[in-house]
């Protein structure tokens, strides 16, 4: 049974998006809050985020 200050929340998200969410969450919650990640999928990475991912590996010589 849950008590009144607990709160479950279930969400996808890419794993980019949480490697700063343990710390983010002990912010929030004082502390207190845990979670847990499982895998859930793989996905195409959007043409956006392929550029971005590119240009940021790219030598500097082949930016030129």
């Amino acid at each position: 049974m849950l008590g009144a200050d607990l709160c479950i929340v279930r969400a996808q998200a890419p794993l980019s998006e949480l490697q700063n969410y343990a710390n983010e969450l002990k912010s929030m919650t004082g502390g207190a809050g845990a979670f847990s990640m499982d895998y859930s999928h793989d996905e195409r990475t959007p043409p956006l985020v392929q550029q971005a991912v590119i240009s940021a590996y790219k030598p500097k010589v082949e930016q030129d």
